[in-house]
């Protein structure tokens, strides 16, 4: 019996802490759901600590900054977190070492790339030679062939040829939209029904919303312009749910559904069809204007939302003015950032500035045991050690 009362005081103690406002990193344990968005200023890098303790990589970018910049003036990229010292791949694999349960070695369950784009697999490499990877999924592997041939379409790409030969040594695996068994706990699965991971997205294929089914929203043939294409449409979205609690990430997907764009732009209308409504997101491509579309954000209607920025230009005003839409749907909600440049606030003006509740830092988003409630962590991404400088909440799900 004492036993059982000094077990449930100890899964208490995070929740005291942070209604105490006492800024301090509570380690994972059994029960919590974790989700740290690392910034490293070079693109996204999500990581998730299910409730048994099984690892998940949502991403691990590394934009070539020079080369962007000469690119695409006057645009810039955030400052490297916590500094230049290190590559963002030594970065996130430092973070990861430290939010790790503490009985299990450091170790990535699942590394799950969204689409291919530096800003979002070009660290996955050199982190794998840092931290052990047991599963590697994306969107086209291993035969790489949807849309077109990609070793031909990409074949300039450095990058792309060098992933896709070390992929397939791994036994990389393509996301099957509509599963909820390909990613899943492997520890302790029985002890925790309610949870699950499931595949909502990828390529044109979308999870139907009620079964394992999906719906094609359109053909390879259709998105081919003189032989090119675009990846973001392409990229993989994931829903994952813990009781009441649900989240929802899609890498790049966009949505701008006018100004002539073709039927296919739009891949977030019919995702958020088969999604529904969720406490939490992260912003589709960063938050920049030809995603997060009225409908996306209306049906999902999440009390969270964060960004994943890297660049001056996101996000887009007419984003920014439908997450805060009180037309869109009832209720508070409140959006956190990686980083803001300076540019972008003197722009966007002071509203923006105070419609965010952080504009800097390393966000996490842990769900308590019971599904029902969760927090966000905003940690210092200016240093090498985890340190809280503000909590949020607690925000009770739907």
């Amino acid at each position: 019996m004492i036993a059982r009362a000094l077990g449930l005081v100890f899964l208490l103690l995070p929740v005291l802490a942070y209604n105490q406002d006492t800024l301090r990193w509570q380690p994972w344990q059994n029960g919590y759901l974790d989700i740290h968005h690392i910034n490293t200023g070079r693109g996204n890098a999500a990581f998730f600590v299910f409730p048994d303790g099984t690892s998940m990589l949502f991403d691990a970018g590394n934009i070539q900054v020079e080369p962007f910049e000469a690119k695409y003036p006057p645009l810039h990229v955030t400052p490297a977190r916590p500094d230049a010292s290190q590559t963002p791949a030594q970065w996130i694999a430092n973070y990861i070492r430290q939010v790790m349960p503490k009985e299990r070695k450091p170790q990535i369950d699942y590394a799950v790339v969204s689409h291919f784009h530096q800003d979002h697999y070009a660290s996955l490499i050199p982190l794998a030679q840092l931290i052990p990877i047991q599963k590697f999924v994306d969107r086209a592997g291993p035969d790489y062939n949807y849309p077109l041939d990609l070793q031909q379409a990409y074949q300039t790409d450095t990058l792309f040829q060098r992933y896709s030969a070390w992929a397939k040594k791994t036994g990389v695996e393509t996301l099957r939209a509509g599963r909820k068994d390909q990613i899943r706990l492997n520890i302790k699965p029985a002890q925790y029904p309610n949870f699950q991971v499931r595949n909502v997205k990828a390529n044109a294929a979308i999870w139907d919303g009620k079964s394992d089914q999906v719906k094609i929203h359109f053909t390879p043939d259709s998105i081919l312009q003189n032989g090119k294409f675009n990846e973001n449409p392409l990229s993989l979205a994931l829903k994952i749910s813990y009781g009441a609690f649900d989240y929802f990430t899609g890498g790049d997907m966009t949505g701008l559904n006018d100004y002539g764009n073709p039927h296919w732009f739009d891949t977030e209308t019919p995702t958020a069809k088969s999604v529904g409504q969720v406490e939490a997101l992260t912003l589709n491509h960063h938050g920049n204007r030809d995603a997060t579309n009225a409908f996306f954000v209306k049906t999902l209607a999440p009390k969270v939302i964060f960004q994943q920025a890297w660049c001056s230009d996101q996000p887009g005003q007419e984003v920014f003015y439908r997450l805060t839409s009180p037309q869109l749907y009832s209720g508070e909600r409140a959006l956190f950032s990686t980083s803001m440049q300076a540019e972008t606030k003197v722009t966007l003006g002071p509203w923006f500035v105070q419609g965010y509740k952080s504009m800097e830092g390393h966000l996490v988003l842990r769900v308590l045991p019971d599904g029902k409630t969760f927090y966000v962590l905003v940690l210092d991404d200016t240093v090498a050690k985890i340190k809280v400088k503000q909590i949020f909440g607690p925000y009770t799900c739907y």
